[in-house]
Formats: structure tokens, C-alpha cells, sequence
């Protein structure tokens, strides 16, 4: 999938990227302001890449149910549990006739004191799988983001260092991807809630102009004419 999305594990904080790029077919863009985040609770979030319509449809499937279950019940759900949910309601649409595909991150801060871990992220595919990594990417970012990830993630990740480590991988992406993203939205998740950073661009790429020695053939080089 062209789509990419994101999601880096740091001190007390969780970023969640995403490209605002819709394309068709692999080579056109038709939208560069999409919003691939859904809010599940004041401290969850969830970004979902995929086909459009299920995208759409399942997470704000899941993410009703994850407030329904708060108004009946006066509790916000943790990470941990709306990461779960999430997985076992995708298991369940893969075993009937009305599966999505969908790949998911879910992440955000824990209000719960009892929780060891408050900052949660966790990966599921369309497959029901899920996974808790430090950095967590799908789409064709993943063949970037986590080698970078693993190079330059540490234990007390600043939210300076996890936007630096961000920028590398969208300069990777908009140097070896013919579908780069134009723009890519940051949201960073808190002990205050979700918050909105500042859009990030990939590096311009600048190539020199070839010399006359460069621009001979293979044949003038080894002389085959003469």
C-alpha cells in the first residue's frame, strides 16, 4: 500500500505520522489532505491505511464502540484495552463475509497509576495480528521506518529526538519512493491529551547538472565506434 502511516514509542509521549496523500492506482494523487487519524479516547488515538471504504468504516466502527462502552460504563478505556478490541473485532471480521482491510496502529497515554507502562503502541494488520514495538510502521514506509527506527530509538526518547528520527524517515520516503508523500501529519499523544504538531515535507532533492564526460555512452567509453 502506498499509504503511510507511522508510530514511534517515546519517554512519556507517543508520535503518530501519516501522508495526507490519497492515491489511485499507485501513480495518481487525487487528495493531499487526508486525515488518517481517529480519536478513541482523550488519550488514544488510531491511524488506519487501507482500502478507503473499509478504512472509514471500521474505525469509526470501533471507535463508537469505544465511547459507547465509556458512557455506559464511566471509564476510559487504556490503550492496551482499545488495542485489543480493536484486534479481536478485526479477527472476528476476517472470519465472516464482512472482513476489511485495514492496517492499524493504535497508541496513547494510559491515565491508569496501576498501569507499569503508561505510553502503549501497538500494530495490528488485517489479518488480526497484533504486536507492541517501539516503532511501528505499515505501508511502504515500513522498509525504511523501522531500520531507522532501530538505528536511533532509544529507552528516554525526547519528543526533539523522535521528530528528528521522523524527518529521516520522510527524507527516505521522498528520496526513494516514486508516489512520495507531499505532506505528512504529526500528532503527538500526552498525559494532556492529543495534540497537533507542525506538518513535515520531504527534503528537495537537488541533482547536479552531468558534465560532456558523463553524458558519454557505454560504446564512445571503450572506443567501439573507432
Amino acid at each position: 500500500m502506498v499509504e503511510s502511516i507511522i508510530g514511534i514509542r517515546g519517554k512519556d509521549f507517543v508520535l503518530l505520522a501519516q501522508d495526507a496523500n490519497t492515491t489511485k492506482y499507485g501513480i495518481l494523487n487525487m487528495k493531499f489532505d487526508t486525515n488518517r487519524l481517529f480519536k478513541l479516547s482523550e488519550h488514544c488515538a488510531m491511524l488506519a491505511a487501507g482500502e478507503p471504504g473499509d478504512v472509514v468504516q471500521f474505525a469509526e466502527y470501533v471507535g463508537k464502540n469505544i465511547q459507547l462502552y465509556k458512557m455506559i460504563n464511566g471509564i476510559e478505556l487504556s490503550p492496551y484495552a482499545c488495542a485489543n478490541f480493536t484486534r479481536h473485532e478485526m479477527a472476528t471480521s476476517l472470519r465472516s463475509r464482512n472482513s476489511f482491510l485495514a492496517n492499524l496502529i493504535v497508541g496513547g497515554y494510559s491515565t491508569n497509576e496501576r498501569d507499569q507502562q503508561r505510553v502503549q503502541l501497538y500494530s495490528i494488520d488485517y489479518l488480526g495480528a497484533m504486536v507492541s514495538a517501539n516503532v511501528v510502521a505499515h505501508g511502504f514506509c515500513q522498509f525504511f521506518a523501522l531500520g531507522i527506527g532501530d538505528r536511533f530509538w532509544k529507552e528516554d526518547l525526547t519528543v526533539e529526538e523522535a521528530l528528528a528520527m521522523l524527518q529521516i524517515i520522510v527524507n527516505e520516503l521522498g528520496k526513494r519512493m516514486a508516489a512520495y508523500p507531499h505532506c505528512v501529519f504529526v500528532r503527538i499523544i500526552d498525559e494532556k491529551g492529543i495534540h497537533v504538531l507542525d506538518n513535515m515535507y520531504p527534503e528537495k532533492i537537488h541533482v547536479a547538472k552531468p558534465s560532456e564526460g558523463e553524458l558519454q555512452t557505454t560504446a564512445d567509453m571503450m572506443d567501439i565506434h573507432t
